[in-house]
């Protein structure tokens, strides 16, 4: 019940609540699956987080969200009076995650993705070769799956979900589908990417014919595009590019944030822009602008520059 509850009534994303109905296992795993509610107390809360930050193989951000899950399932129970006590008053627990930066890529890497245009590979509609070949059709839709993440700063789970009816082309905006079925509006900054993506629709009808389904992004049989397969399809188009670090679309997410902050972008509108619930989440990111302006100040030498006019 408690899992319905936050799938109708909290509007939270099927993966989370994936990971919850994990948690909660773990969490039962931990206190005893033969206990009764009744006898609910605080002491199975701290028993349980205490092993699993004793744990090695769990990620602190993994402990994190088992102890949240817990509180919000504890929350749950005292409000449907389920327990008679709340025994989350006399529960405590700091779980400690370091700060890691995000991991973009360096514009030099990213020119090495892009410098391919998609109308090198989006040859006219009759060109046999890319009608026929998988290779070629996993070339340009990775291509332009990596120009539409730089550009919008979108998750790889928004971006397999966009449909033809989310694109108004005259605007140049994408409605996205993000988490907890919340809405937001992406835009491009000009009409080269909207055209790439209606050539993009004419092959594809081309290839699969007119009955193809309305999603934006399609494999090779035509299908859908998943989060597996574009994944896959940009690894390889980046490894093809000569990058060195493995590219992932998370990190084309952050190399979006990233430059809009450098660009001098207000953080307010990289939030929205992202679909952050909280501006702390993207805050993250500022400790990347901060890092390139240090480098910057550095390679500027004032003190050089000074020191040399005496």
């Amino acid at each position: 019940m408690f899992l319905t509850h936050c799938k109708v009534e909290k509007n939270l994303s099927p993966l989370t609540i994936r990971a919850y109905r994990g948690d909660l296992t773990c969490f039962i795993q931990q206190t005893g699956a033969d206990r009764e509610l009744d006898n609910f107390s605080d002491s199975w809360i701290t028993h349980a987080v205490q092993c699993w930050i004793n744990d090695s193989e769990l990620q602190a951000t993994t402990v994190k969200r088992r102890t949240a899950c817990v509180k919000a399932f504890v929350r749950w129970l005292f409000r449907r009076r389920l327990i008679s006590l709340n025994p989350l008053e006399r529960v405590h627990v700091e779980i400690k995650v370091p700060k890691r930066l995000p991991r973009n890529l360096m514009t030099n890497e990213i020119r090495k993705l892009v410098v391919v245009k998609p109308e090198k590979l989006n040859c006219a509609s009759n060109d046999t070769a890319l009608l026929s070949s998988r290779t070629e059709w996993d070339k340009l839709t990775a291509r332009l799956a990596v120009e539409v993440l730089c550009l919008t700063g979108v998750r790889i789970g928004e971006l397999v979900k966009i449909r033809l009816a989310d694109i108004d082309h005259g605007l140049r905006q994408v409605r996205i589908h993000g988490k907890g079925n919340r809405e937001r509006h992406v835009s491009f900054p000009d009409m080269v990417t909207s055209k790439r993506l209606q050539a993009y629709r004419a092959t594809a009808v081309a290839r699969f014919g007119t009955d193809v389904v309305d999603t934006l992004f399609l494999n090779g049989l035509g299908r859908a595009a998943n989060e597996q397969y574009i994944r896959r399809i940009i690894r390889r188009f980046a490894e093809e590019a000569a990058l060195t670090r493995r590219v992932t679309p998370h990190m084309l997410r952050h190399t979006a944030a990233t430059q809009l902050l450098e660009a001098g972008l207000d953080i307010r509108l990289v939030q929205r822009l992202l679909g952050h619930a909280s501006i702390t989440t993207t805050q993250i990111y500022t400790h990347v602008a901060d890092h390139v302006l240090r480098s910057e100040i550095a390679r500027a030498n004032i003190r050089r520059r000074l020191e040399m006019h005496r």
